[in-house]
Order: structure tokens, then sequence, then C-alpha cells
């Protein structure tokens, strides 16, 4: 899960938000790529990717939407203050262009030593957490938020960071606090309702998510709205909104959710159905396999039991 990324972009450059979509690995990265760029003020670098992203998907709004916001502010200064305060980073970005990991990581580490250490700092968090090294992660993100407390973008990298370990109790303190910077951020919310539904905090998950929705109505939010639903025992309002999803995301997780929602419901042939369909989406997942036997299991005893 990247998309974090497309905030930072937003919150440095002042851009509207974008519809979030489900990119490939490669677009993912070519965004990750050019959002580096752009929070260092190479912004041609930054659209030359997109280019990339453009060429592969024509129709990205993100990446057609960025694009059309750097065109604009390319007719200004094109150096950012991030590069002004800490020009290492700008060296650093250049040689993660070219792949150079350990000279990328020499230069970030020494302009730790420099002045405005807390951009080197959270930059650092970010190599760490593209090679999923999240515990020197989340150190470097500390020392950027010791750094320069009120240095926001530091805390919800943090809150990812922390979700993506599974430490969802850690994720409120640091998501609340990047809040208290920027209480219109809908992914704030989104992270927020997420580690709360793991928390099995349903009416405050639910509640952030709505939040979110009001901020961004995207489908990865009504998602999380229908596994809330789901989770609190709504499972034909579940299931249809699972149902409505499946243009814009075609996974086996979503299968998997209608399933469960069928199960629930003793519709065993429909469950039966949706369990297969997620797996055949899936990569050889055994729990997927157990639960289609299982729900075959039910369906059978259920046919006997009607004879």
């Amino acid at each position: 899960m990247k998309k974090f990324i497309l905030s930072l972009i937003i919150l440095l450059l002042g851009l509207c938000t974008a519809v979030p979509v489900f990119a490939d690995d490669l677009e993912e990265d070519y965004l990750d790529i050019a959002a580096n760029y752009c929070v260092i003020g190479d912004y041609n670098s930054a659209i030359s990717y997109l280019d990339k992203i453009l060429e592969r998907n024509p129709n990205s709004k993100q990446a057609s939407d960025l694009r059309m916001g750097l065109l604009h502010i390319i007719s200004g200064d094109k150096k950012s203050y991030i590069t002004a305060l800490n020009p290492g980073i700008k060296q650093a970005m250049d040689y993660k262009q070219v792949g150079n990991e350990r000279l990328e990581y020499d230069t970030l580490q020494n302009a730790t030593k420099g002045n405005n250490a807390y951009l080197a700092y959270y930059f650092l968090g970010n190599y760490f957490r593209d090679k999923n090294d999240y515990m020197k992660a989340l150190d470097a993100y500390n020392s950027s938020v010791s750094a320069k407390p009120d240095f926001a973008q530091a805390y919800l990298s943090t809150a990812i960071t922390l979700f993506d370990v599974g430490r969802y109790e850690a994720v409120i303190n640091p998501i609340d606090k990047y809040l208290t910077f920027d209480s219109k951020d809908d992914l704030a919310y989104a992270i927020k309702s997420r580690a709360e539904f793991e928390l099995g905090q349903l009416d405050a998950a639910k509640a952030d998510n709505e939040t979110a929705i009001r901020i961004n109505n995207c489908p990865e939010y009504q998602f999380d709205k229908a596994k809330i639903l789901y989770k609190q025992g709504s499972y034909q309002l579940a299931k249809t909104l699972f149902k409505e999803l499946l243009p814009y995301i075609q996974t086996s997780k979503i299968y998997e959710y209608i399933g469960y929602c069928d199960l629930e419901m003793k519709d065993y042939v429909s469950a039966l159905m949706n369990i297969d369909k997620a797996l055949i989406l899936s990569d050889d997942d055994l729990y997927l396999e157990n639960k289609y036997n299982e729900i075959k299991s039910m369906l059978e005893s259920s046919q006997d039991e009607q004879k």
C-alpha cells in the first residue's frame, strides 16, 4: 500500500486531492519516483515519470491531474524549499533514479549531519520503508519528529508504517497528531479507521471512514465501509456494496467477502461460487481452500436435510 506518497505531493504542492486508482506495481514505483522529484522541486523529472505512467495507462487520473498541476508550477520557480533547505536530498534522489542504493543511502546519512536534518531523516525513513525494513524506518521518522516536532508528514508516515507492521494501537497517537496539522486529509482518516477496525472498535472505525468518504468518495474507502458493515452483521448491505465495487476492485478479497456474506446468510451455493472466484484470483491460498471445502460440506449437509 504506497498510496500515501500522493498525499505528500498534494500537501507540499497544494494541489487538489485526486481520486485514488489501483495501479500495478510498476505504475506505483513510477509514482513514488515522481513524488520524490516533486517534493525536491525537480518537476521536469517528475513529469517524465508521469508520462511513463500515462503511456501505460492513459486513463490514470492521478498521473494526469498531477501532471497538469506541475505544468502550472513549472512556469514559476523550479527550486522547491526542500532542495534549498537540504540540497543533499536532491542528490540522493538522483542516485535513486539511477538505481545506486548505496550512494542514495550514504548521501541521506550524510545529510542528517547538516542543517535541517529532519528532512534527511524523513527521506531516510522512506528509504528503509521501501526495503520493508520497518523498524529502521520508524527510527528515522522518529528522528525527523525529534528534530522538528511540527513536521506533519513524519507523523503520517509513522502511522502508516505502524499499520503495515500490525501495531494498530500505536497508529492512533501519530495519526491524531498529524490531524492537528491537517484536519482535511482523507488518507489520515482512512488509516485511522482501518486501525480501529483491526482493533474491533467498529463505531469509531465507521465514524472515521465516513469522514474519509465525505472528503474523498473513492472505491478504496467504500471497500472499507463494506468491511465494517460485514463486521457489524449487516450482511446484505455489505454484500450489495461489495458487488457495486466489483467494476473498480477485482481482487480475490472482494469475492472472498461476498462469499462470507453469503455464508452468514446461509446461501451456500452463492457462497461456494464466490469463494471459488476468490480462489481463482488468489495465489494458492490454503485458508480459502479450507473454507471452500467447509462450505461445500455445509451445502451437502443442507441438501441432505432437505431430502
